[in-house]
């Protein structure tokens, strides 16, 4: 694996998006090294499939480099290509539930919450992980986006609804739809 040169590491996005721009490509792969975790994270998170997420990752840096120069805050480099990837992912939920309804789906999740916790977690905690993720993953997709990017990532409201084109008010009715299931599937499996 080549190494980027110290500069590019220690450097912040905005002075790498203007090196990129200005057609440096150890910036541009210091920007993907920098922001790949995070991009992976939420397509795994949202799609569950390794196959789909390998593709959203790729399809957001390229949306994002081929758009760069659009980029009007360069030190959000990240959170910008993060909206990215969740907006791919999000129309390949849509899709995914399309092709299910025809029945021409046959794609099995593998990648679930329980897979993505803690390894010292606890066997109850992977079970209701589990179950939790077997639930997000048949909501409609604008649903599970909200949901996802507010409860596991950790996204401000507005930044959510910015991302997904949204008001904040539809943004905040789908986290609390989703919300209310999950408290309803909680109480039913205590009860």
């Amino acid at each position: 694996m080549r190494r980027l040169p110290t500069q590019h590491t220690q450097q912040g996005d905005a002075a790498l998006v203007a090196e990129a721009l200005a057609g440096d490509r150890w910036a541009a792969d210091a920007l993907y090294r920098r922001h790949a975790p995070d991009v992976y994270r939420v397509a795994t998170i949202l799609l569950g499939r390794s196959a789909d997420v390998d593709d959203i990752a790729q399809d957001a840096f390229i949306k994002a480099f081929r758009g760069l120069s659009t980029l009007r805050d360069r030190g959000s480099f990240g959170g910008w290509v993060v909206r990215i990837a969740a907006n791919l992912s999000r129309s390949r939920l849509r899709r995914r539930g399309l092709l299910r309804r025809l029945g021409l789906d046959r794609g099995e999740e593998d990648q679930s919450f329980e897979a993505l916790a803690a390894p010292a977690l606890s066997v109850e905690r992977r079970i209701e992980l589990r179950r939790i993720g077997e639930l997000v993953q048949r909501l409609p997709a604008d649903q599970r986006v909200a949901w996802t990017l507010r409860r596991v990532e950790g996204w401000p409201l507005a930044e959510i609804a910015e991302a997904v084109g949204a008001s904040l008010a539809t943004v905040k009715r789908r986290v609390a739809a989703v919300d209310a299931r999950l408290a309803s599937h909680v109480e039913r499996a205590d009860g």
